[in-house]
């Protein structure tokens, strides 16, 4: 008896439907796939929750969107915020607004003196926390911009607008960016201020050459303070070099002076000695050596002679 023949068992092929599906599946999938910039440092989120606050810069892999998430931060650009309006940020119906709307001036800056300066303040920074400059704060340049007119204000009042002006703007500069740096991480910013510059820092248009003139006497009255000052300390370097001079001099010559006179007084004591040794000797041959010593000098000997009416005068000078 012959078997019956199996018919061979073909599959269907697939739907464009499947394809279209599979193609779909694979494509996100690698949709994961995302590359981080060597200037960039990614937050990945897995609804809405940090999984990694630091993923480093290179190729990385997420689950597709809307699993995970990924935030890429410039980590090493330095961005920039100008600060033209110290006054900050203000609402509508603030003491700031109200000013400018009535006067149509913006608000000015109050130094220590009551004088009055308009600022132009540059500050460059950078994110160094990611998920804190994420998640910190709602809007890291308007609270960095209301923080720096705050403190910028405060020790502006602190001092006199001779100071603010000429050579105080370095000591501001310093003090604004400690501080702001300070209230940024109390705040958990993740923001680092890496500078800050005074543009800009002017009295008002209406008084500028008046200041001008201001600074102007000040800056010819430091010159005018340098040059005495520098003359001043070449006089009394030079006065001081001569008199160390003249007491050099005069210790040498009272040294000298000193042990001559030592040496007259230890020749006297020997030949004291030598004549209480022999007195009439001694006494005479010191009259000769005395005699011999000044006969070179005498114009004339004048020898008394009871006998006579005048003495013998004998005239060395025509000798």
């Amino acid at each position: 008896m012959t078997k019956p023949r199996r018919e061979s068992v073909r599959k269907a092929p697939l739907s464009p439907i499947t394809w279209l599906l599979l193609l779909g599946a694979v494509g996100y999938l690698f949709a994961g796939l995302y590359y981080v910039d060597q200037n960039q440092i990614a937050v990945l989120t897995r609804f809405e929750r940090i999984i990694d606050g630091n993923v480093m810069p290179g190729l990385h892999y997420a689950l597709p969107w809307p699993i995970d998430r990924r935030i890429k931060i410039p980590v090493k650009q330095v961005e920039t915020l100008v600060i033209d309006d110290f006054a900050g940020e203000y609402e509508e119906k603030s003491p700031p607004a109200r000013f400018e709307q009535l006067t149509g001036l913006k608000p000015y800056c109050i130094t220590g003196d009551n004088n009055i300066v308009t600022i132009t303040l540059l500050i460059k920074y950078t994110v160094i926390n990611p998920v804190d400059y994420l998640y910190g704060v709602k809007s890291g340049e308007g609270i960095m911009n209301h923080l720096a007119a705050t403190i910028i204000i405060h020790n502006l009042a602190a001092l006199g607008v001779d100071e603010i002006l000429t050579f105080g703007k370095k000591k501001i500069e310093n003090d604004v960016k400690i501080q702001l740096q300070r209230q940024l991480d109390s705040l958990n910013s993740g923001i680092g201020v890496s500078f800050v510059e005074i543009k800009e820092i002017n009295p008002p248009k209406t008084v500028q050459q008046d200041f001008d003139d201001v600074v102007n006497a000040q800056v010819d009255k430091r010159k005018v303070i340098n040059v005495a000052q520098s003359y001043s300390n070449e006089v009394i370097s030079y006065a001081r070099s001569k008199a160390n001079l003249i007491v050099a001099e005069a210790e040498s010559y009272s040294n000298e002076k000193l042990q001559a006179a030592e040496g007259d007084v230890s020749r006297f004591l020997s030949r004291l000695e030598e004549y209480k040794k022999a007195p009439a000797i001694n006494r005479s041959k010191y009259y000769l050596d005395f005699i011999q010593e000044i006969y070179p000098l005498l114009e004339e000997i004048r020898v008394i002679d009871p006998d006579r009416e005048r003495g013998l005068v004998i005239n060395l000078s025509s000798q």
